[in-house]
């Protein structure tokens, strides 16, 4: 089981702020397929690289099998 809550993450560029994750709430069953859709530029890759633990997000909780991992 997959599951995040409140997933969010902003990404600083010189003074400015980029929010690439604005509040993500999804779960996935176990063995569940799934597609993740959408327009260039909403955040699929930077959602896949939070699950699979290649980017860190700026808030939000990320449970895997029950556990909840914080963010570092």
């Amino acid at each position: 089981m997959l599951k995040l809550k409140n997933i969010t993450k902003v990404y600083i560029s010189g003074d400015e702020e980029v929010k690439a994750l604005k509040g993500v709430d999804i779960e996935f069953r176990e063995s569940e397929f799934v597609s993740i859709l959408g327009q260039s530029g909403c955040g699929k890759t930077t959602l896949l690289n939070i699950i699979g633990g290649l980017d860190r997000y700026t808030s939000g909780d990320l449970i895997i099998n029950r556990k909840i991992y914080k963010r570092l």
